[in-house]
């Protein structure tokens, strides 16, 4: 084996590693605790395969984002070449989407049929809520799709109704509307995209046909895997002979997404003969951070042993710092990443990490105060913003014209004399006559009841979509860029973000998301070659939205981001935030007397993140509803191993005078030596 990859540096592998990577002849489960290679072994398990002789199409590599499919190619390139070109590198979304591409009429889809992300599904069921009586309930529409979706993942036939919960009984009333809805417009949510491709597979044929194209498949994340795409798993990989799986069951924090521990606790009993492999030497973190982590998850009673352990050291005692309250642990955040900025870190080396997202403000609020530069991970995505979501909507809507959700986003929008009232007759007329919204745009002539210049207004808005409709159907990506913007300068939405109120800066910031949508099209252009045409480009924008993120600029900055975000990320010092009952652990879990087996893993997917330096805070105090409320310390922190390995201590919101005066001589002391001046003998005013 060592002379015929020669090229493979297999020495880098330590022996676990090298075992899984040479692994033939059965099932293999990697076990990888945190920070313990885990990527480094699924590519260089795929480059030996392809080294092999394993044509790069007959290897399909499965993971959960864009994002680590992208730096997964990147990484296999640089081991095997060129013959990594041709490996089938894939999100589950993508490939249930490529499954139902072949194959939709299985499932009774047509041709061009339509993604919906989350938005899409709220604005669809909030317009169903408006027109039925559960409108005047008033209820959160987010709330009523989390229980539809949730009984869809379930094929349930019905919603279970509690005749006490109102959003139940919603969802009761709504989840078979919600499915004939998306049947009509000709569909699909990211959860079909399993669904439907599950149920393709359901048929001898096609199962033959799809299990026949890949020789070897790779799963990274498995402990992130639903029940449905266990399923989608089966039926591709049959026997599961030549499936190999990586992750971490200490790291399944996403059961909200319908993740199941269980698939990868379960891994060794579904296939039979199957290896499992442990990997536990760390490479990220220091032993005393380690210790911490392996002490707070012992504590979890089904679980897969693993004792992560480090090569480098014992490092830093980690920090458990009690503060008097919300606004003192915050001082003590920013105040501590100050004094070590001016000891010389940077600070992209920090990471502040909560349970929930409105634990940020206060964080946020404090770190603009100290000047201190900061970004917060997780933000509004591009394609999420309302300019882009409107221009994308007229495309959407022109790709597949009984999307009723992106059409009534745009049919006013410019402002075009299509009111509410309008709108409102034509509905009622689509919904007698069976007809689709558009269709009843395109017959207006027929609707009574409408002014005069409704029906001009509406001819003339039909007219400018047929005039540009055929061009942008047509299946070819050329030129599909220009196209487009001939659509949004005959629409006029550059002009009408123009002359809106916005103060410079925001209507900076909304024309240049606006053109973002250009861009797009322009890369993709390149990127896609001639076929395709409008139609892959929002399946791949769909598809994109769930990793998408801003461009970063060279700025050196303090990271905020939740647990839940965090995963999968490292940081040289970080800082885990309210580390008190009812934060972490989570009030909802504590309450419903559910496992907390997910909380206690989210401590310890927070603890592993840390590579030199870790802070463990909580405050005394919060203010809640407007009142001071007395907090409890996290049950965690009574998991932590013992010895000098962790230091408790109390925040003093002050500082220690002498320790900051002392760092900050040695910061103005390297500006001297470094740069020549000292800011403390420059007569300047500062500057905001």
């Amino acid at each position: 084996m060592a002379l015929k990859h020669a090229h493979l540096d297999f020495h880098t592998l330590n022996p676990q590693q090298r075992a899984a990577v040479e692994h033939d002849g059965a099932p293999l489960l990697v076990l990888a605790g945190a920070g313990s290679g885990k990527t480094r072994v699924i590519t260089y398990r795929i480059a030996r395969l392809l080294l092999d002789g394993i044509p790069g199409e007959r290897i399909l590599g499965v993971t959960f984002t864009n994002k680590a499919a992208k730096e997964m190619r990147e990484r296999m390139s640089e081991l095997a070449g060129s013959r990594a070109r041709d490996v089938q590198l894939s999100t589950f979304q993508r490939l249930g989407l490529s499954i139902l591409k072949e194959d939709y009429e299985v499932v009774g889809l047509r041709r061009g049929f339509a993604i919906y992300d989350t938005s899409d599904q709220t604005s669809l069921l909030r317009e169903m809520m408006r027109r039925l009586s559960v409108a005047d309930r008033r209820l959160d529409a987010s709330k009523v799709l989390d229980r539809v979706l949730a009984a869809k993942r379930q094929r349930l036939e019905e919603v279970p109704i509690d005749w006490g919960d109102d959003y139940e009984f919603a969802a009761h009333e709504l989840y078979p509307r919600y499915r004939e809805q998306m049947r009509a417009y000709n569909a699909v949510d990211f959860d079909d995209l399993i669904l439907g491709a599950v149920d393709v597979l359901r048929e001898p044929s096609r199962a033959l046909k799809w299990s026949n194209r890949f020789q070897h498949i790779l799963v990274d994340e498995y402990q992130d895997t639903s029940p449905d795409q266990l399923e989608l798993l089966r039926d591709l990989a049959g026997d599961g002979h030549n499936l190999s799986v990586v992750g971490d069951d200490d790291q399944s924090i996403y059961a909200r997404r319908g993740a199941v521990a269980d698939n990868i606790l379960a891994f060794t009993r579904q296939f039979a003969a199957a290896k499992e492999i442990v990997l536990d030497q760390n490479y990220r973190s220091t032993n005393n951070i380690l210790r911490a982590a392996n002490a707070v998850i012992a504590n979890n009673a089904v679980r897969k042993m693993k004792n992560l352990w480090s090569a480098s050291g014992d490092g830093d005692a980690i920090e458990v710092v009690a503060c008097p309250g919300a606004d003192e642990e915050a001082e003590f955040v920013a105040g501590t990443i100050q004094r070590l900025v001016y000891q010389g870190q940077s600070y992209q080396d920090f990471a502040i990490l909560y349970r929930s997202n409105n634990q940020g403000r206060l964080l946020e609020e404090t770190l603009a105060l100290e000047r201190i530069p900061y970004r917060v991970v997780g933000g509004q995505s591009l394609f999420d913003r309302k300019d882009v979501r409107d221009a994308l909507a007229y495309l959407s809507f022109i790709n597949n014209p009984t999307d009723e959700v992106s059409l009534r986003r745009v049919i006013n929008l410019p402002p075009r004399g299509i009111g509410p009232k309008t709108l409102q007759r034509i509905t009622e007329y689509a919904e007698s006559s069976r007809v689709s919204l558009w269709s009843a745009l395109r017959r207006v002539d027929r609707i009574d009841g409408l002014e005069t210049r409704a029906h001009a207004s509406v001819g003339n808005f039909v007219a400018l979509i047929e005039g540009h409709a055929d061009g942008l159907r047509a299946r070819t990506t050329s030129g599909l860029a220009e196209r487009v913007q001939h659509l949004f300068d005959a629409l006029g939405l550059r002009e009408h973000i123009l002359e809106s109120d916005d103060t410079a800066k925001v209507l900076g910031r909304r024309l240049e998301n606006f053109d973002q949508v250009l861009h797009a099209l322009r890369r993709f252009e390149q990127q896609a070659g001639s076929s395709g045409g409008l139609e892959s480009f929002l399946r791949n924008t769909a598809l994109a939205r769930d990793s998408e993120t801003e461009e970063e600029s060279d700025v050196s900055k303090v990271t905020l981001i939740t647990l839940h975000s965090a995963k999968g990320l490292e940081f040289p010092c970080v800082f885990l935030v309210g580390m008190e009952e009812d934060l972490l652990p989570h009030r909802r879990a504590v309450e419903e007397a559910s496992d907390l087996g997910e909380e206690r893993r989210l401590c310890y997917v927070g603890i592993t993140r840390a590579q030199q330096r870790l802070w463990l805070t909580y405050a005394s105090r919060r203010v809640r509803y407007g009142k001071g409320e007395p907090r409890n310390p996290s049950r965690f922190l009574d998991e932590l191993p013992e010895g000098e390995g962790v230091i408790r201590t109390a925040a003093n919101a002050d500082g220690d005078g002498e320790e900051a005066e002392a760092a900050a001589d040695a910061f103005f002391e390297r500006m001297r030596s470094q740069l020549g001046i000292d800011p403390r003998e420059s007569s300047d005013e500062p500057t905001s």
